[in-house]
């Protein structure tokens, strides 16, 4: 509550004497706030460059590799498709489908890479064919498209929400809003509505209430249990001072999801598992075909999110570097072979390997962590790792450009600036 009561202070004290102007692409320093993390102080780390001692050449041609592996359009690699001139999305090859998931990570990517085109056009898409309009999920989207825009499953996957919102905001603050898109607007607009269902026709809103934590999904019973890769405190952080509406229910947001983490991670392993209860336990409902307390596909963004969240904020630090030490030291001692666990460490499927997820995710949980030679490991793993080919590039490869730019440098909090209004 502290916390809070000083996030709504400095709200109400700068507006006084400053106006909030956006489309600088501004991320440095933070002024009227103080902290160690990249928020505050302007200053994001290259792990590559401070820990492997690559040059910073080394890490753009990477950098710019990736991209143009993930995100020219007709490459047999791709994972990006134009539709006509002005719309696009990211297709799960595999599963040939679209997914919120994927359309928002997309979002999120070109943000931070300023491609500004491919960024409105993937938005476009996400509205026309999954955003609600209207209706008992009005503001939410369907999770799963076709590649057409025919939805095939109307309800929402909360991560998708999550990415799409912070997004939207740092596209305000890096372009403005000037143009055919108010991406403020659209953020405020999901902000909304994601907080004001009230469970007609099953939907819900997508925190819990109560707990202030994320809910597996808005539907039914899906409300009564979470999932700990949705846990993004970081961005929580952001909507606290952001949003026009419910700042301090954001802000204990932020707290309820580094909880859920710590309690999600096994005592031993450091393990997370794919679903849980509100209190951590690993949770497997009676309709999912495979075993949700095992660590496998969601569960490896966990260390992503508390690897980002130490970056920007560094509000759990202790909590979060004893966490992320217990899970890399885990997966030395596996001899980053396997990817598929039991929660307490036990291998669940040997055949499923360790890959460019996992060693993405793996390399941003680095930031947390005091640990130098474990650290150099850790990434010099990452490094070498190719980006995923073939028909399961998609999530994992999504997964893993994430990852490099926040372990990079290149994953920003772009804010909107503060223009002094004292003498005018």
């Amino acid at each position: 509550m502290l916390a809070t009561a000083i996030i709504l202070f400095l709200f109400v004290s700068n507006a006084y004497s400053q106006q909030i102007t956006s489309g600088s692409g501004y991320s440095g320093p933070i002024c009227g706030e103080e902290g160690k993390g990249a928020y505050y102080t302007g200053e994001y780390r290259n792990l590559f460059v401070d820990v492997l001692g690559k040059t910073e050449a080394e890490v753009q041609t990477k950098i710019d590799k990736i991209w143009n592996h993930f995100f020219t359009p007709g490459a047999s690699t791709a994972v990006y498709f134009e539709v006509g001139d002005d719309m696009a999305y990211i297709l799960d090859v595999g599963n040939n489908d679209v997914r919120t998931e994927g359309q928002s990570y997309g979002m999120m990517i070109t943000v931070q890479l300023d491609h500004k085109t491919e960024f409105d056009k993937l938005w476009r898409w996400a509205k026309k064919y999954m955003q609600h309009q209207s209706g008992v999920w009005e503001g939410y989207f369907a999770w799963q498209c076709k590649p057409d825009g025919t939805k095939i499953d109307s309800g929402c996957a909360p991560d998708g929400e999550e990415y799409f919102i912070t997004a939207l905001l740092f596209a305000s603050n890096r372009w403005g809003n000037d143009g055919e898109i108010d991406y403020n607007a659209e953020a405020q607009n999901i902000l909304k509505n994601i907080r004001n269902k009230t469970g007609v026709g099953g939907v819900h809103n997508m925190y819990n209430s109560e707990n202030h934590m994320v809910v597996f999904s808005p539907y039914y019973d899906n409300v009564k249990f979470s999932d700990p890769s949705y846990c993004l405190p970081g961005f929580m952080e952001l909507w606290a001072r952001w949003a026009e509406t419910d700042n301090e229910f954001w802000a204990e947001a932020a707290t309820a999801a580094r909880t859920l983490l710590k309690n999600s991670c096994h005592e031993t392993s450091g393990l997370f598992p794919e679903y849980s209860l509100f209190d951590g336990t690993p949770y497997r409902p009676d309709w999912q075909s495979y075993d949700t307390k095992q660590y496998k596909f969601d569960a490896i963004r966990c260390a992503m999110n508390i690897g980002m969240d130490f970056n920007w904020f560094c509000a759990d630090s202790a909590n979060q570097a004893e966490m992320m030490t217990r899970l890399l030291t885990f997966f030395k001692n596996d001899r980053y072979k396997h990817g598929c666990f039991h929660w307490n460490g036990e291998i669940a499927d040997a055949n499923f390997d360790y890959n460019a997820g996992i060693a993405g995710t793996n390399g941003v949980g680095c930031f947390a962590i005091t640990d130098n030679e474990l650290a150099k490991e850790v990434l010099n793993k990452l490094w070498e790792t190719e980006p995923p080919t073939g028909t399961w590039r998609y999530y994992n490869g999504m997964v893993y450009f994430l990852s490099m730019l926040n372990v990079s440098g290149n994953y920003r909090i772009y804010k909107p600036t503060m223009k002094s209004t004292q003498n005018q």
